[in-house]
């Protein structure tokens, strides 16, 4: 009978790292995007836009905070 594979911490604290950078890169992508529909002329267009910000402005900081507590654990 085979021993189950578990993953070395690092391994684990980089892969969260690259999953938390990946994610920080996506939250400003939205947050750009949010800034130009918010430009548009519809008011739909800038409701959603505004929802696009405030999203993508909450999401960097944890998405840092995230990246940077993956790349203390692979330190250790």
């Amino acid at each position: 009978m085979n021993r189950a594979f578990i993953a070395h911490h690092r391994t684990v604290a980089k892969k969260t790292a690259i999953a938390f950078g990946v994610m920080f890169v996506m939250m400003v992508g939205f947050t750009a995007l949010g800034f130009k529909v918010l430009m548009m002329d519809d008011l739909f267009a800038v409701a959603t836009g505004i929802g696009m910000i405030s999203i993508g402005c909450v999401g960097m900081p944890w998405s840092m905070l995230g990246c940077l507590f993956s790349l203390m654990d692979m330190g250790k």
